[in-house]
């Protein structure tokens, strides 16, 4: 019998190995709609984790406190913006395509937009 490790995605930007849910409540996409930050108020206590691609921190970057809060979509928008720089290099795929994690995640992006 094999035993599989359940992965997460990143509602952010589509990473598909987070090792928890970013939220205690959130499922795996598609998703529909998130709503407006801080998504706690609709997933539950969030993780605190940050993303090994794009750096979202799940309950920091969302909520108000030091800056104000942003939407997934913001942020995604904020980070192709500044080149896509991955927060963990060492995770990155080698054959990684943007494009091709936002699709598989069924995460909208125009990038004529940002």
């Amino acid at each position: 019998m094999e035993i599989s490790t359940r992965r997460f995605v990143c509602p952010c930007c589509g990473y598909p190995e987070l090792d928890g849910p970013p939220y205690e409540r959130m499922g795996l996409p598609p998703w529909l709609d998130h709503g407006s930050p801080p998504y706690s108020q609709r997933y539950g206590m969030p993780s605190y984790d940050v993303c090994a691609c794009c750096g979202f921190e799940f309950g920091n970057e969302d909520e108000p406190g030091t800056a104000p809060p942003q939407t997934f979509a913001e942020y995604l928008a904020d980070w192709i913006a500044r080149g896509c720089v991955w927060f963990a290099p060492t995770r990155r795929p080698g054959a990684w395509s943007l494009e091709e994690q936002l699709r598989r995640a069924g995460i909208q992006y125009d990038k004529n937009v940002a």
